[in-house]
């Protein structure tokens, strides 16, 4: 089961890259949480497929140019890593950005991602997982 999992979270970067958050959902369930990194200035926790709009919108409105850079998955058993980078342009300034990014996917069910948690290094995200960085 768990390289159908990181088959599923390959597939959900694959239709963010393709269509955006819209895209995306179905790769969630209905009640999915998503969790922004530890340092993010507003809500921690957006849940469902309008939290995942919310927080990718909050997120993805601050470039001119975005995407996600996936480097690799790890199967961790019942999670899936994904080690990546942030790459865009900075909103109204032109300045080139790339920027380390982790998530942790966990909770898998009817081949749907139950719980999503992000970070701002890949450290991060692989002690998440509980593994060493």
């Amino acid at each position: 089961m768990s390289q159908e999992n990181v088959e599923l979270v390959r597939q959900a970067y694959k239709a963010f890259a393709a269509g955006g958050a819209d895209a995306t959902a179905p790769s969630f369930a209905p009640d999915a949480v998503h969790h922004a990194y530890p340092e993010w200035v507003t809500q921690s926790e957006y849940r469902g497929p309008d939290g995942l709009r919310a927080l990718l919108a909050e997120w993805t409105d601050n470039f001119d140019d975005f995407e996600l850079e996936v480097r690799e998955l790890r199967d961790c058993g019942d999670s899936v890593v994904m080690l990546g980078e942030t790459v865009g342009r900075i909103k109204g300034s032109g300045v080139p950005i790339r920027q380390p990014l982790g998530a942790v996917y966990s909770d898998f069910r009817d081949g749907q991602i139950g719980q999503a948690r992000n970070f701002l290094t890949w450290r991060e995200a692989l002690e998440a997982a509980g593994l060493s960085a």
